[in-house]
């Protein structure tokens, strides 16, 4: 297999593009280490009867989901609009405002610490918020890193997205295994809980800072009439001969107006649904969340 001009440089930016497959995994998976502490802290001081206060938890657990929604309707709209580069720029900073926001929802508002179970409603705003993050970036880390990598290769590297996803998920399990680990249940449900979502700042913030010296997405930069740009980074992951051929089969393919929804045939839309569908239908979202009760 023939491997790109300069492959260093096409391999920086997927490591920089999965990053965002690692924070919707670990997004996704921080909460499962705090359950029982949000529990004690957000649902139990208001007294509610156990099917009330299981649905309340329930909810709040589940928050994230109503942004995932969000983002991913809106993550197609965005990267057209704005750039795939700065549609992770946004997700990027919505994961660390999402991190700031559920380990201190009193923020801005009282000292921090100082938070009781009152400040229920913007913890879920702020997990709300990260949802977004991850539904953005489901959609634009892959996008970002086929756009980028020569077709031979393209598979290869978009796969590393999905195990930067799963990887996430492994690496806060062992960090809330840490942090759970420097105190008892007390300190767990009263401050332990904040660490865990606060943790998730280190890793939003290395996306964020290297996300500011890549370049877009030659697609993107053509759709931006930035032709030149996109030269650029072609030139830099392919090589000077393969670039000029493959920026005209770009400048072509975006000149036309896409095809209806169903141009390829409803088969290939409908599966590519239920594979979204039966991902969730196995319930692996009960493991990622409730893991650490279930066992």
């Amino acid at each position: 297999m023939e491997t790109p001009r300069n492959s260093k440089y096409l391999m920086q930016l997927t490591l920089v593009a999965t990053l965002g497959g690692l924070l919707f995994g670990y997004d996704t998976a921080v909460i499962s280490g705090t359950v029982s502490a949000l529990d004690s802290f957000f649902v139990l001081p208001f007294g509610l009867d156990e099917m009330s206060a299981n649905s309340r938890l329930g909810f709040l657990v589940s928050s994230a989901l109503i942004g995932c929604i969000i983002g991913g309707i809106s993550g197609g709209y965005i990267s057209k609009k704005i750039g795939r580069k700065k549609g992770l720029l946004l997700a990027a900073i919505l994961f660390l405002c999402s991190a700031l926001g559920s380990a201190m929802p009193e923020l801005f508002m009282k000292p921090i610490g100082e938070g009781d179970h009152t400040f229920i409603y913007f913890f879920i705003v702020y997990r709300v918020i990260g949802g977004i993050g991850i539904g953005l970036a489901s959609m634009l880390s892959p996008l970002y890193i086929a756009e980028i990598a020569p077709a031979k290769i393209r598979g290869k590297l978009v796969s590393l997205n999905q195990f930067a996803i799963i990887f996430g998920m492994l690496i806060v399990y062992f960090v809330n295994y840490y942090i759970a680990g420097q105190g008892d249940d007390t300190w767990l449900n009263t401050v332990g809980w904040r660490w865990m979502f606060a943790s998730e700042i280190i890793p939003a913030s290395l996306f964020l800072g290297f996300l500011l010296f890549v370049l877009d997405t030659p697609r993107s930069l053509v759709l931006k009439n930035e032709p030149k740009k996109a030269l650029q980074v072609l030139e830099k992951v392919n090589g000077k001969l393969e670039a000029q051929k493959i920026l005209s089969d770009i400048q072509n393919t975006v000149s036309h107006k896409s095809g209806k929804l169903f141009s390829f045939g409803i088969a290939v839309v409908v599966i590519g649904v239920l594979i979204s569908v039966f991902q969730q239908f196995v319930g692996i979202n009960v493991v990622l969340y409730y893991a650490p009760e279930i066992f």
